[in-house]
């Protein structure tokens, strides 16, 4: 099973950037610019295999900008159905 963690670029930005405000910065990987090239590496190299196994029936994707508590639920169930 492959799960993707469907997030908008634009939103996921703008949430890196609250983060590093309200904490201080406290990641030296946790900047705009480091998430940008992050999400450039993603749109090249994985997401073009998403509609392979999405073809082979083994793909989830989970709302990635709901609250990190519904994520992991999500998750969680996804993976319960596997067992």
């Amino acid at each position: 099973a492959v799960i993707e963690i469907a997030v908008d670029d634009d939103r996921l930005i703008d949430r890196i950037r609250r983060r590093i405000a309200e904490s201080g910065g406290a990641r030296s990987d946790d900047n705009e610019e480091t998430l940008k090239k992050r999400l450039e590496v993603y749109h090249r190299q994985t997401a073009p295999l998403l509609p392979y196994y999405r073809r082979r029936g083994v793909l989830h994707s989970v709302d990635g900008m709901r609250s990190i508590e519904e994520v992991t639920a999500e998750i969680e169930r996804i993976l319960e159905g596997l067992r």
